[in-house]
């Protein structure tokens, strides 16, 4: 009876012992991370690094409940942007489900570049304005196809009739430039992503870039490209990246250290490598 009863024991022991590793519960939230090289970082269809390559770290917090908060931050240049060597990126928002494959997504972002002023620009007497811009958006994604738009709550990255102005401020068309306040600028735009095959994704865009009060500065701008799923988390893409261009930012002058000029909105094809976490 005795052995009977240790085997019994023995058991009952190994079906409970499965419990004491069974699986944690599925957390609340997703912290997706990723780190990339650039070839040009194009935003909106205009170089914020005059033509040179960029690092950039990407990391979200995202919880079921639908609500997020994320981070970006990359290089960039003061040939472009005056004063400024990093764009630094705070966001957060909402998304929820409407329907199937049709949810919302409601969010602001905020673009801040630490230390950097319009007076560092290199054209003498630009009085002090900062680049930081608010910007609140929305965007209703179906299937593959996402529309968004988002207004600024601020200036438009500090242009204003002082360091923008019409006659002045674009070498590339002396007749644009800003002419009031540029709180209130828009963007709308069309982007799709489609899975083409195992790994392979193709993607594009259009959109179109508002700057309140001015005149010359509005831009329409195109990008498609193709992304290939690598191991270990790795992806490489290649895209192509065109504007409607207008004068204004051909030619453009830096307000940089040198005395160079470039095409900041010109048709270009730029590669990207990246590695998610």
């Amino acid at each position: 009876m005795k052995k009977n009863t240790a085997l019994s024991m023995l058991a009952a022991g190994l079906l409970v012992l499965p419990a004491a590793h069974a699986a944690e519960p599925e957390s609340d939230w997703t912290v997706p991370m990723s780190i990339g090289l650039v070839s040009d970082y194009i935003f909106r269809g205009q170089s914020q690094t005059w033509g040179g390559p960029a690092l950039q770290f990407s990391i979200e917090a995202a919880h079921k409940s639908g609500f997020y908060a994320g981070f970006f931050v990359s290089n960039v240049s003061d040939e472009w942007l005056p004063g400024a060597s990093v764009e630094t990126d705070f966001y957060g928002g909402y998304r929820f489900t409407v329907a199937e494959k049709f949810n919302i997504d409601v969010g602001a972002i905020y673009y801040v570049y630490p230390g950097a002023n319009w007076n560092d620009s290199s054209f003498a007497g630009t009085p002090s304005n900062r680049l930081d811009t608010a910007e609140a958006y929305i965007a209703l994604n179906y299937e593959w196809l996402t529309f968004k738009t988002g207004r600024t709550l601020t200036e438009y990255f500090g242009w204003d009739t002082d360091n923008s102005p019409v006659n002045g401020g674009f070498a590339g068309d002396l007749t644009a430039g800003v002419t009031g306040n540029t709180r209130g600028s828009h963007y709308y735009e069309l982007n799709a992503s489609y899975d083409i095959a195992e790994g392979w994704n193709l993607s594009g865009q259009i959109g179109r870039q508002i700057v309140r009060n001015s005149t010359g500065l509005d831009i329409t701008y195109y990008k498609v490209g193709v992304t290939k799923a690598l191991p270990q988390g790795w992806s490489a893409g290649l895209f192509y990246s065109a504007t409607n261009e207008p004068n204004a930012y051909k030619d453009f002058l830096s307000l940089g250290k040198s005395s160079g000029d470039s095409d900041i909105a010109r048709d270009i094809v730029f590669a990207n490598i990246t590695k998610a976490f």
